[in-house]
């Protein structure tokens, strides 16, 4: 079993999960986009009874879902980082940020969610120059 640790970018706050995922995808949805200044949200989501978090400067920013139900963005207040988030629909499970990831070598998409609000040029990744660092 993959040993699932991640952090912030500070490091400040750290997080571990004592069980496997559920399940690995990338949400297209619009809250997800904006709360990550990017196109989409890779996830991790575990049980939220096996996640641990260590820090104290973990904040909370309460959202609204699709469905009228709250959401909870789970981040570091030192240095911004949004290291996971809780769904009041679906409470059981913590939607881990993938980019937190102490190694997400493992991390494999297994679905996209909220297709219908992906950016159309995701399609056209595979088409466009490599750098494999800042050019």
């Amino acid at each position: 079993m993959v040993e699932i640790r991640g952090s912030c970018l500070c490091g400040k706050t750290t997080y571990n999960c004592s069980s496997k995922p559920l399940f690995l995808a990338i949400c297209h949805c619009s809250a997800c986009q904006k709360s990550t200044g990017s196109a989409f949200s890779p996830v991790v989501g575990v049980k939220r009874a096996d996640l641990t978090v260590l820090g104290d400067s973990i904040k909370v920013f309460e959202g609204q879902g699709d469905s009228g139900k709250k959401t909870f963005r789970h981040f570091c207040s030192e240095c911004g980082t949004t290291l996971f988030g809780i769904m009041e629909s679906k409470p059981e499970i913590a939607f881990i940020k993938a980019g937190t990831l102490d190694d997400n070598s493992w991390y494999h998409p297994q679905i996209n969610v909220y297709w219908d609000n992906h950016l159309p040029w995701i399609t056209q990744l595979n088409s466009i120059p490599n750098s494999p660092k800042m050019p």
